[in-house]
């Protein structure tokens, strides 16, 4: 008895751990677990939260093949997160090794992966989250001077292991999250449909699954439409 209870505690304290981890605010790749496997399946996830009118949409994809890359059907495919629950994603036709899910929101806090196929698994990957940002400047009511830079900034309620950012004519990939980045004016010509987007991300190599396995989760925000001119 004295045994069970010890043994309930513990898991307990250990939920809980995890739920205080999954909503810091403190970087996000510090809480990356690459989680063990079989190394018998190859898997890629992507987790991407997209802003839309209203809030936002996340999309889950995990894509299994095998060691000839070959797909690998009839897998259980499970994302964890402390506000979402269990997320079940569903292969998207019998053997395609092709599992997706969705939900009508984006989550803070990590995300674990745990996939099984008989006796292949990779367990207890876990990628570390980070709450939705908001782009500070410009605002979408700015208008633009034609040809001159634009420093765009946005807000870390907890810092990504980097961040994508574009204009319609401008792409500045896997640059540290800093919160700022100026486009050179020459990007930046008049017309009135310019678009200001900052994708933030943090990624994880699975340790548990083939070589090139991983996660990656992101988050997407945009300021549209400013005028230039």
């Amino acid at each position: 008895m004295k045994a069970s209870r010890t043994l309930s505690a513990l898991v307990c304290c250990t939920a809980l751990v995890w739920a205080a981890c999954g909503d810091s605010t403190g970087p996000a790749a510090e809480r990356n677990d690459g989680g063990t496997g079989t190394r018998t399946m190859k898997v890629t996830a992507d987790i991407d939260g997209d802003d839309v009118p209203g809030g936002f949409v996340t999309d889950f994809e995990v894509n299994l093949r095998d060691a000839q890359d070959n797909p690998i059907s009839g897998a259980i495919v499970t994302i964890q997160n402390s506000t979402l629950g269990t997320v079940n994603l569903l292969e998207t036709d019998v053997g395609t090794g092709d599992y997706v899910a969705s939900r009508n929101t984006f989550a803070p806090g990590d995300y674990g992966l745990d996939v099984v196929k008989g006796e292949e698994n990779v367990r207890d990957v876990v990628v570390g989250g980070m709450s939705a940002h908001e782009i500070t400047s410009p605002a979408g009511t700015d208008t633009l001077a034609a040809n001159m830079p634009v420093t765009i900034t946005w807000n870390r309620p907890s810092e990504a292991a980097g961040a994508d950012v574009e204009t319609r004519d401008y792409i500045a990939e896997g640059i540290a999250d800093m919160g700022t980045l100026t486009v050179p004016g020459q990007f930046l010509t008049a017309r009135t449909d310019e678009r200001i987007r900052v994708k933030r991300f943090n990624k994880v190599d699975i340790a548990g699954g083939l070589f090139g396995s991983r996660i990656k989760l992101s988050i997407r925000n945009t300021v549209e439409p400013l005028i230039v001119q």
